[in-house]
């Protein structure tokens, strides 16, 4: 007997996708686990959305076919947030540290492609599985991984976006737990102490009034700076054998948009736009994860853990050997190696909650806790899309 099919128009299916958002936040708030290691409210849910249905489509039951056209639309705004959050100030108040910082996170996201490609193909996968595996996963995190997966698909690497999605959600998992023993390992052996002139910066969480005007000025100049990033799109279309995709415009409008305005004294609200750039992440995550297809992640499932392992030994040691050293030396630059290792496994919560919880335990590190999460997202976000977009073109 066939399955029942369901077709749901765009309306219905970001209905869904805001029933997914509440579900995750109802999980989280409830089983300590998720937030202890960080997991995205949308993760939670969306997964447990799409086991669900993958064992209705399994028994022939029920197979959804959905509308996902604004899942493109949450993806641009969030990256066009993000590459907002590029500020010139932030890379001056940091000297040498930015350098140090930007070395790490692009030399492992480098590094971390070369693994997966390379244990990918000796283990019978795709080398774009291999890929989604790698940076993508790692350092891109669910929502790079939802944004390439449809890319490699066309490419020829079946089932590519629930592979990586899948690798990214077990990778935030093991930056939760890589960080913190790492940073333990350096302070115990380089006997390290906070600077006793810190004190602790608080990161309480502050009421910030709704102003209507303010909020829909700051929704109308994101669309206006994401549509901005479409001129920016189409050039990079010019560029011979590389594809960007859409996303990667939206992001360098933002830089140059947050550059542009902040010497121009041109007035933003930083916090109207952050809520905006959390309310696209979670609808996108909702919309990519609830509509996986997980038949397809079977006969990758053994050899995506393999690689995962490998992932991780590659950040602890990195982290250890190479961040500290570059950020510093000193007990900063082990709150930051604990930071790299949520960032370089899972995303910026990831790295936030490592530090919160080396600097709970051992005392204050600013510099750690203003600078490493911000710039190593932007970096992050800035040279992965481009890496991934130029090694996957010579591997479709």
């Amino acid at each position: 007997m066939s399955s029942l099919a369901i077709h749901l128009d765009l309306l219905q299916t970001t209905g869904i996708a805001a029933i997914v958002v509440f579900l995750g936040l109802a999980i989280k708030k409830r089983v300590k686990f998720f937030r202890t290691y960080c997991i995205p409210a949308p993760v939670i849910s969306g997964l447990l959305v799409s086991f669900l249905l993958m064992f209705l489509k399994l028994g022939g039951i029920v197979d959804i076919e959905w509308t996902l056209t604004l899942k493109e639309f949450f993806m641009d705004i969030f990256f066009t947030c993000v590459g907002f959050g590029a500020s010139s100030k932030l890379l001056k108040s940091g000297g040498k540290i930015c350098a140090g910082i930007t070395f790490t996170v692009v030399a492992l996201i480098t590094l971390q492609d070369i693994v997966g490609v390379g244990l990918a193909i000796p283990l019978g996968l795709h080398p774009l599985h291999g890929l989604g595996i790698g940076s993508v996963a790692m350092s891109g995190g669910v929502g790079t991984a939802g944004a390439f997966g449809p890319i490699f698909e066309k490419y020829g690497a079946e089932g590519a976006t629930v592979i990586s999605v899948a690798a990214a959600t077990f990778g935030m998992i093991l930056g939760s737990l890589v960080g913190g023993p790492v940073a333990k390992a350096l302070i115990k052996r380089h006997n390290l102490t906070p600077d006793p002139k810190e004190v602790a910066v608080t990161n309480d969480n502050k009421i910030v009034p709704l102003n209507t005007p303010s909020m829909l000025r700051s929704a109308c100049t994101i669309i206006i700076i994401a549509a901005a990033g479409t001129g920016i799109s189409a050039l990079m279309k010019l560029i011979p054998m590389i594809k960007m995709p859409y996303f990667v415009g939206c992001l360098f409008a933002g830089v140059i948009a947050r550059n542009i305005m902040e010497p121009m004294k041109i007035p933003f609200n930083t916090d109207e736009f952050d809520t905006i750039s959390s309310v696209s992440l979670d609808l996108f995550l909702a919309l990519t994860l609830m509509s996986l297809d997980l038949t397809k992640l079977v006969d990758a499932a053994g050899p995506m853990l393999i690689i995962l392992a490998a992932e991780a030994l590659l950040m602890g040691l990195w982290a250890y050997f190479v961040t500290y050293r570059v950020c510093g030396k000193n007990y900063n630059g082990a709150v930051m190696a604990a930071g790299h290792c949520g960032m370089g496994l899972g995303a910026g919560p990831n790295a936030v909650a490592n530090e919160q919880s080396v600097i709970a335990e051992y005392g204050p590190a600013n510099l750690a806790w203003i600078l490493f999460p911000a710039l190593s997202v932007v970096v992050d976000d800035i040279w992965n899309p481009i890496l991934i977009s130029v090694v996957s073109n010579f591997l479709k």
